[in-house]
């Protein structure tokens, strides 16, 4: 039986979830992490900005990310993006990110999940007419500014996305005296959301995926000592910043790759794909270092093995701090699509998390 015939075969099932409060989506996961991009449902109208869609699902209808990001159908590690059509046509699509516990100003691999499914569904052009090796650009609106993207066609699918955030940089660097006795040089930098960058070997730890619970676990000790110690002001916006993000940094495995890492999220997430935001992120501090030039190529890989290709395209100048714009690519690959419902009957219809973070009920 195909997707197509189960609604011929039971149409009962079409009725039953017709009638309940719903969501249509398409999953996919870019270099292993998912994406689930809520389609319609959201109640979200045509052409709001992505900032007024977020305080709108935030404020009125955070049901919405619960139903698609929390069990039983989603996990901690689900992320969630609504999109908002646009009002005319060829104006770009707009977004708004959501995971377990907030809705985050920018998601790289989200991104990239978000604009694959936007190709292949045939919602920014078609690309059967395309030639067999092409690119195209366009936009798309997020809480962090307009992206610019370029999505590789192959034989008539989307191959990769190339996307470009407005800007990257570093906000500051400590020693940290960690549990395990040693100091470990902590280096954050913002490019999207906060992070923070560790050495793996100073927890005696390596990035694996037999290693992730004693990560996690690691993170929040890491982020605990970073709320009373990290000083440093957000050269952006003059605050200290609240950083929830803890990167686990290595040596790359892939001689393709010039670093490897894992990002664990205060909500007890982490991140299978190497992490568009933190890939910005830590190239923007690299170049700050004076490890990076402006220009040159940054591979990072991930827990899986799976690899991100970054560039700093040009430095940034702001009026009291600097940075980089930053360029990343991946791919992504659609692997389901349905609709999500609520049975108002069902004690748990809402969502819940259990397990691996702070519990929601």
């Amino acid at each position: 039986m195909t997707g197509a015939m189960i609604w011929n075969e039971f149409p009962q099932l079409g009725q039953l979830l017709g009638e309940r409060p719903g969501l249509d989506v398409v999953d996919s996961h870019t270099c292993g992490q998912p994406t689930r991009v809520i389609l319609s449902g959201t109640g979200l109208a045509n052409g709001m900005t992505p900032e007024e869609g977020r305080e709108f699902l935030r404020t009125k209808a955070d049901w919405v990310r619960r139903l698609a990001v929390m069990e039983p159908r989603g996990h901690r590690s689900m992320f969630g993006a609504a999109i908002i059509h646009p009002s005319s046509p060829g104006d770009p699509f707009g977004v708004v990110f959501m995971d377990a516990g907030s809705y985050p100003d920018m998601c790289g691999h989200a991104t990239i999940g978000v604009a694959t499914t936007l190709c292949e569904l045939g919602l920014i052009g078609r690309l059967d007419t395309l030639g067999s090796n092409a690119n195209f650009s366009f936009q798309l609106r997020t809480p962090a500014g307009t992206l610019e993207l370029t999505a590789k066609v192959k034989g008539g699918r989307c191959s990769a996305i190339v996307f470009q955030t407005p800007l990257a940089y570093y906000v500051g660097s400590m020693e940290l005296a960690l549990a395990s006795g040693q100091l470990a040089r902590v280096d954050v930098g913002w490019g999207g959301q906060y992070y923070a960058f560790v050495p793996v070997e100073s927890v005696g730890l390596d990035i694996t995926p037999g290693t992730i619970d004693q990560l996690i676990i690691a993170a929040t000790l890491v982020r605990q000592q970073l709320a009373v110690s990290f000083e440093s002001s957000d050269p952006r916006t003059g605050t200290v910043p609240t950083i929830g993000n803890i990167v686990w940094t290595a040596l790359p495995r892939n001689e393709a790759a010039h670093a490897r890492n894992v990002p664990v999220s205060s909500s007890g997430s982490f991140d299978r794909s190497p992490c568009g935001t933190a890939t910005c992120a830590r190239m923007a501090v690299l170049e700050a270092r004076g490890e990076l030039a402006v220009g040159q190529d940054f591979v990072n890989e991930s827990i899986l093995g799976t690899l991100y290709y970054g560039r700093a395209i040009r430095s940034f100048n702001g009026d009291n701090y600097r940075g980089i714009v930053p360029q990343v690519q991946g791919s992504a690959w659609i692997t389901a699509a349905g609709r999500l419902s609520r049975d108002t009957t069902d004690p748990l219809g809402l969502g819940y998390l259990i397990g691996g973070g702070p519990a929601v009920v």
